[in-house]
């Protein structure tokens, strides 16, 4: 759901967690409690120069149109016009908030944590999901990471939701895909050089680095046969800027005439 009135938002505390070592920015989160639920908040990029700009929120909630138009399970993402205020500096910008997913009785773990714990001798983390039965969702996650460009799958991106009750797992819907398309490039000159065709190696922690290579693992029977590049953007048409859209939208369609091509040979 798309938010375009603004909301003042300026009570929200906000945690600064960095980029990489030795960069400048953040990725900033939030959390507040309504109706019971805590409810969690998070910023594209920030600066102390530049203020709150890229566009993290927006290819989130692009993440989360393939996923609905797919039907692959995911958290629901809103992207809200909000002002903030972060180091006593007020600011406007589009944000994403979300509900916590855990069920009642439901606790949470890593992927990678759980999986140093309960993988077997020389057990690879896809042969790990096949014998607790993930594997499937792996497979169409592996799918939207290709589709988006999701450069930051690490194993703290997936989690393992444990039933106390019950002592049974699952796994978490797909959540935090903010680093995809683009991302992090933000200046028009920047935009306008993009290369879409370019596959780079993404910081993923199930299989490989390379997305091309994880999507090739995946059934011909589970890889999607429709996808409607349009109805995934037309959302967006009136407050992106168009030149990042328009590219966004050849990132789209590239991956997707690949993953046919794919589907083809299989």
């Amino acid at each position: 759901m798309i938010i375009k009135e603004k909301r003042d938002l300026k009570h929200l505390s906000w945690s600064k967690t960095r980029e990489s070592s030795g960069t400048a920015g953040s990725y900033l989160k939030s959390f507040s409690y309504s109706n019971g639920k805590k409810v969690y908040y998070k910023l594209s990029y920030f600066d102390d120069i530049n203020g709150v700009f890229g566009y993290e929120a927006i290819n989130e909630m692009i993440a989360c149109k393939i996923m609905e138009y797919l039907n692959i399970e995911h958290l629901d993402y809103y992207l809200v016009n909000a002002d903030v205020v972060i180091d006593g500096k007020e600011y406007n910008t589009f944000l994403n908030y979300s509900y916590d997913f855990k069920k009642a009785n439901e606790s949470k773990i890593s992927f990678e944590n759980f999986y140093k714990i309960e993988k077997k001798q020389n057990e690879t983390t896809l042969d790990f999901c096949k014998r607790f039965g993930f594997i499937d969702t792996i497979y169409k996650m592996f799918i939207v990471d290709f589709l988006i460009n999701n450069k930051d799958r690490h194993g703290a991106n997936i989690e393992i939701l444990f039933d106390k009750k019950k002592k049974t797992y699952r796994l978490a819907p797909l959540f935090d895909q903010g680093l995809s398309f683009l991302s992090p490039t933000y200046k028009d000159d920047d935009i306008k050089e993009y290369n879409v065709k370019e596959i780079k190696r993404a910081n993923t922690y199930i299989a490989s680095s390379d997305l091309e290579e994880n999507l090739k693992l995946v059934p011909i029977e589970m890889l999607p046969t429709a996808l409607d590049i349009d109805y995934v953007f037309e959302e967006f048409s009136d407050f992106l800027n168009p030149l990042y859209l328009s590219k966004c939208k050849e990132l789209l369609m590239d991956r997707w005439d690949r993953l046919e091509c794919i589907r083809n040979k299989k």
